[in-house]
């Protein structure tokens, strides 16, 4: 016998099920994470600890970069910053959506002007995923200058034992091998200065070196450096999975979730995004039936 029942209400059992699809998790279009909270960032002082970087004692190495491990400092006031990777590098700010971080160098900011003579930023990170932010200002030391002009006038005079006499002064762009360009100058081309000796050192744009009492403060508030490592994170956040780095594979990983790793992003390979396809074509050929019925 053929039914006379309104349409709506025969179609009351399907929309009752879709429903119940959607509120268990089995649409396609609002991926959920995996239950997999070992790597959930984590507060180290005032900053926010995530992929790339993962935190020593709380993370596991495949929560990020294997070089980007960062050390929590004991310190109870909270006026230490946290180390990276073991070395000498402070960390004072991440900028996630810039891959950057502002960072000091301990030994540089430890000791007077005349140890930047023993230090070179951008040869300490050769094997690094950092590099030094061309966005940097610098503070330009040279010495013994043969055919070089002389510097600008407001440099300032550095005697150091058995190094010499230099001078020392801040420069708008961050160039390892040019001459430095002092505030007032125009841009140029980068020189390195004719029979000098030489060293530079990153510090953030806006820095004024006027006496000698500002150069701590210049140190000390770091430099910024860019980082370069495998895979979109972002990407596969927005698939629903959680980054992580695969020590075995040596590369980028996204764990969806259903469990597996996938390269890049979640995709129809992920068996949880199998099962949400299953069962939006059940649920679609029997909608096709319903409707026809009609």
């Amino acid at each position: 016998m053929q039914s006379h029942a309104p349409a709506e209400l025969r179609l009351r059992p399907l929309l009752l099920f879709m429903a119940l699809l959607i509120l268990t998790g089995a649409s396609p279009a609002q991926p959920q994470p995996p239950d997999d909270e070992s790597c959930a960032p984590a507060a180290c002082g005032n900053l926010t600890i995530k992929y790339p970087f993962w935190l020593i004692g709380r993370h596991t190495s495949s929560c990020g970069f294997p070089t980007f491990g960062v050390t929590c400092s004991d310190d109870p006031t909270g006026a230490t910053p946290p180390t990276l990777s073991g070395s000498y590098l402070r960390l004072i700010d991440i900028r996630y959506g810039d891959r950057t971080v502002v960072a000091f160098h301990a030994r540089l900011a430890s000791g007077g002007a005349c140890r930047a003579m023993r230090f070179n930023v951008s040869t300490s990170l050769a094997l690094s995923q950092l590099a030094v932010s061309a966005a940097n200002w610098e503070l330009f030391f040279r010495a013994n200058c043969t055919r070089a002009p002389p510097p600008p006038a407001e440099a300032l005079r550095l005697d150091c034992p058995g190094a010499g006499t230099w001078s020392v002064y801040a420069g708008r762009r961050y160039q390892p091998g040019d001459g430095g360009i002092a505030p007032a100058a125009p841009p140029a081309p980068p020189a390195e200065p004719a029979g000098c000796s030489h060293t530079v050192v990153p510090v953030l744009p806006g820095s004024e070196l006027r006496t000698w009492d500002d150069y701590p403060g210049i140190v000390g508030r770091g430099f910024m450096l860019e980082w370069t490592v495998p895979g979109d994170c972002a990407a596969c956040n927005a698939t629903g999975g959680r980054c992580r780095y695969e020590d075995g594979a040596n590369a980028f990983g996204c764990l969806c979730p259903g469990g597996s790793v996938q390269p890049a992003t979640c995709g129809p390979n992920d068996p949880d995004i199998q099962t949400t396809a299953y069962y939006g074509d059940m649920c679609w050929r029997k909608y096709s039936v319903m409707y026809s019925s009609l």
